[in-house]
């Protein structure tokens, strides 16, 4: 698919943001996104666009303009439409936000996504692309949520109608980080957007012209890989990709150097560093939001990313089970057992329903925290908005560790409270899967031994730690979808730490020091030799890519090639014991916690 000639009409934009309202929360980024934007757009070695902004315009002057933007474009031009505000849905409508927006009444008070679908039906233009930062802004793709009228689906049919959201149907967009509010910054989605376009680092296929296919790649994968809870969407139709902008020249610096006749051209190493994380001991990172938040004691310990400062001031808790994270937020029970949710930055709480939950019986999935309360109810409850979806009593069954999440089921290990009376032996331990949208009970495996502590949990593969007599062990696969089991792997001896899985592999180290990797749908060993770790491990194995990272006791921090099993290099450097967790791993750095609570970033290869 080739990109349309920018030069066969006019290159249009119409830029509108709206940040203060009379019944809404002020919004500081719109003001800051639409100026960035314009910028870009309108630079004759980028965008070369011609662009309005309108900021905090009353409805009246924004439909008009609207009106205006599409009914006078011609076949040739390209329009580009943004909108930075307050998104609305109300009977799985969109709405946008203007300043005198009643909240509750929004079909008088706002504009409709339907008034916006109707212009780009009837405008001449065959390339329009649509870019929308704000709440739920998914919703204005056709079938986003439920069925799509005919007529929303052929206001985007035709040559060229692309829509850019911010998230799905259902989440939030967020705002910037701002120093104080005569600083603001752009939210985090149009950041991204300027970024990707000021620096050419979204012409993906490097052919020097940004598509607005490359720009919505280039978005959604910054916004993944650094973490924010954001899924931008992309939907439309088009016969060829539409060209938004130019990568601008930039006069390239000669290098001190010539290079020798046949020699390579490495990428520049990236700079180790270390920061102080914790007063000791702590368990390994986490990352979540631009940040790294070591746990130690009853402490959260927070680390930005960027400036890798720490803040100055801890988060505490009441429990030393682990919390659940979700958009820089932390959750875990409070005084009494409370639901607790704290900003780990400014140290705000969050919303959180009324409800007394189990130590350590936390997990975030997909914007939703699943939750064990003591009475044994597990509840699912709507992240950020607090609203609890469902309630799942589970009856005498006692949850012994945090849900799990394996394709549409959320996963548990549970303990049954009173003796079985049918004259079989049985340790009470189950695996049970309810759904994750309902709650239903839809599986439950029965071992009919004890359950290690130890598990690991994929979209393909439940791989569960029996105790059998003595010191032996056994791992035994499931299928997510019913619980069936798919293949057992008796371990020479037991499990040091818990096992990792990848798509392929599931990994173990244990006591006698040996590295076990066992294919996930087989459980067939995969080396061909056995391979042993110097010291007993102390955190969960890592992997990404085909590097498997080990750490050991001896103070040895190895990579290995997975599919072989060749030791690639090694690093002196004693971890945090962490049976259950590991370093994190990003495709070009290691992040880890040593013994004396010291947060290390290493590169790829480290050493």
């Amino acid at each position: 698919m080739t990109a349309q000639a920018s030069g066969l009409g006019e290159r249009r934009a119409l830029l509108i943001g709206t940040g203060e309202y009379d019944a809404l929360p002020t919004l500081l980024s719109p003001e800051v996104d639409c100026a960035r934007l314009a910028e870009v757009l309108r630079d004759p070695e980028i965008g070369a666009f011609e662009a309005q902004r309108l900021v905090d315009a009353d409805r009246a002057t924004l439909e008009r303009a609207l009106d205006e933007f599409f009914d006078t474009a011609q076949r040739n031009d390209v329009c580009l439409l943004y909108l930075s505000c307050h998104g609305l849905s109300h009977n799985d409508k969109l709405y946008f936000a203007v300043r005198g927006t009643d909240p509750d009444r929004p079909r008088y008070s706002a504009i409709s996504a339907r008034f916006i679908h109707d212009l780009m039906e009837e405008c001449r233009a065959r390339s329009i692309v649509v870019i929308l930062d704000c709440c739920y802004s998914g919703l204005f793709i056709p079938g986003a949520k439920g069925p799509g009228t005919t007529r929303f689906e052929e206001a985007l049919a035709g040559h060229g109608r692309i829509v850019i959201t911010a998230g799905t149907a259902t989440q939030l967009a967020l705002e910037g980080e701002h120093q104080d509010v005569n600083t603001p910054a752009p939210s985090r989605f149009t950041g991204m957007l300027v970024e990707g376009l000021r620096s050419g680092e979204a012409d993906l296929d490097r052919d020097g012209v940004i598509t607005a296919q490359e720009l919505y790649r280039y978005a959604y994968e910054r916004l993944q890989h650094e973490g924010i809870g954001q899924t931008p969407r992309i939907g439309g139709e088009a016969q060829y990709e539409i060209a938004l902008a130019k990568v601008k020249k930039r006069q390239r610096k000669r290098s001190p150097a010539r290079a020798t006749a046949g020699s390579r051209t490495r990428p520049r190493p990236q700079t180790p560093w270390q920061v102080i994380a914790a007063p000791g001991p702590a368990r390994q990172p986490v990352w979540t939001d631009g940040t790294f938040i070591v746990h130690e004691n009853y402490r959260l310990h927070v680390i930005d990313q960027a400036s890798r400062r720490r803040y100055a001031a801890p988060v505490k808790t009441n429990y030393a089970g682990s919390p659940a994270y979700h958009e820089g937020a932390a959750y875990f029970p409070g005084y009494g057992g409370r639901l607790k949710g704290v900003d780990v930055r400014t140290r705000k709480p969050r919303h959180t329903p009324h409800l007394t939950v189990g130590d350590g019986l936390l997990r975030v999935s997909a914007d939703v925290l699943y939750a064990v309360s003591p009475d044994s109810t597990l509840y699912a409850i709507g992240l950020p908005s607090g609203d609890v979806r469902w309630s799942q009593p589970l009856g005498d069954a006692t949850v012994t560790c945090a849900p799990e999440m394996a394709g549409d089921h959320v996963i548990l290990k549970t303990r049954v409270s009173r003796p079985v009376s049918d004259g079989t032996y049985d340790s009470g331990h189950r695996v049970m899967a309810v759904r994750a949208d309902t709650g239903e009970p839809s599986w439950s495996y029965r071992p009919g031994v004890p359950l290690s502590a130890d598990w690991t949990v994929t979209a393909s593969g439940i791989y569960v730690v029996l105790q059998l007599d003595g010191a032996r062990q056994r791992i035994v696969a499931l299928e997510p979808a019913n619980g069936d089991q798919l293949w057992t792997h008796d371990t020479a001896a037991e499990l040091a730490v818990a096992p990792v899985a990848t798509q392929d592999l599931v990994v173990y180290g244990d006591t006698a020091h040996r590295l076990v990797p066992l294919e996930s749908k087989t459980g067939t060993p995969v080396w061909a030799r056995e391979k042993k770790t110097k010291g007993l491990l102390v955190t969960r194995p890592c992997a990404v890519g085909g590097t498997l990272f080990t750490a050991d006791r001896a103070a040895e921090l190895t990579a290995w090639k997975l599919s072989s099993g060749r030791r690639l290099r090694s690093h002196g450097l004693m971890l945090s014991p962490d049976r259950h967790g590991s370093p994190v791993v990003t495709p070009d750095m290691l992040y880890l916690v040593d013994s004396h609570g010291e947060l290390h970033a290493l590169p790829h290869p480290y050493g």
